[in-house]
């Protein structure tokens, strides 16, 4: 096994797989994995690299690949089956992700975040300043907010929100029980119409690249929020950034971006550098210690049942 993306990992489930694999562990770059995935049985790593041609051929030997996140875009799947590597990871993992609830969370800092300048306020702090007026924001309290995907984590976030006095509702293209005092849009459109807030939490495939284009930002104005924990590939950021520039949306904040890691020059990061109504965190939703805890040591037992 290969093991990367090591900091903060667990020291018990590394103790464990050191008893029970010749295990190699250090940081290595992308262009390195071809290699690697022609040494070893087994690469376990988080989400910094992406698995594609340029790393799986006919001289792959690697049969198991183990990230201990849920959404996998980072990795051809088609070209994993192709030449025999599983990929064990977290995805439909129902039961056990009721109880890792850091990106439902995160989805909160963040509406927090843009809806109260935190960041520009803390900023202006620190450059020996104290204007408080200049950073008014937003409440959540009785705000109408919109989940988009009622899945696990659409399920926290909308008790979350509801237990700071929010009015909440959702949409899902399935169909799901729900309280009472969370309603049902028939559709997004109706949703975005209804919402001060709209959360989106769907997976990213295929079917969900660029769902949400000129299409869904037609319907914001400049008093709705958007937050995105989920990936960057399910909105056309393009969309997005016309809709920020021109006004037609209080502010966004989002946790993904398409194309991470690599977003130095990314339209959305220029822009955040000179606005304060985006607010953008590098894909940290998930990443606590308590998160990582719990998934490395389940990736484990379920990388041993697989064996």
């Amino acid at each position: 096994m290969f093991l990367t993306e090591t900091e903060d990992f667990s020291q018990e489930v590394l103790n464990e797989l050191n008893s029970k694999f010749n295990l190699t562990v250090g940081e290595c770059e992308q262009d390195e994995l071809k290699d690697i995935f022609e040494t070893y049985d087994v690469f376990w790593f988080r989400l910094g690299f992406q698995i594609n041609e340029s790393v799986v051929s006919e001289k792959t030997t690697c049969k198991f690949i183990a990230t201990p996140v849920t959404g996998i875009d980072h990795i051809d799947e088609e070209l994993c089956e192709k030449y025999g590597i599983k990929i064990v990871c977290l995805r439909g993992e129902t039961e056990f992700l009721k109880e890792v609830r850091a990106t439902a969370e995160h989805t909160l800092l963040l509406t927090l975040s843009v809806m109260r300048n935190v960041a520009p306020a803390i900023q202006n702090v620190l450059k020996g300043s104290w204007q408080r007026d200049l950073f008014r924001g937003n409440e959540i309290y009785k705000k109408t907010v919109g989940i988009i995907g009622y899945g696990r984590l659409g399920r926290i976030v909308a008790d979350y929100f509801h237990a700071f006095g929010s009015t909440v509702g959702y949409f899902d293209t399935q169909a799901k029980d729900s309280p009472e005092h969370i309603h049902v849009y028939s559709d997004v459109q109706t949703l975005v119409e209804k919402s001060d807030i709209i959360s989106i939490h769907i997976p990213y495939n295929k079917t969900t690249h660029h769902l949400y284009g000129d299409s869904f930002f037609k319907n914001f104005n400049s008093k709705k929020w958007l937050i995105n924990t989920s990936r960057g590939g399910v909105i056309d950021e393009a969309s997005m950034l016309r809709c920020l520039k021109s006004g037609n949306i209080a502010g966004a904040a989002v946790d993904v971006l398409y194309g991470e890691p690599e977003i130095a020059d990314h339209p959305l990061v220029h822009y955040a550098q000179q606005h304060r109504n985006l607010v953008i965190s590098p894909h940290i939703g998930g990443c606590t210690f308590e998160s990582f805890e719990k998934t490395e040591t389940f990736i484990l037992n379920k990388l041993y049942n697989l064996l």
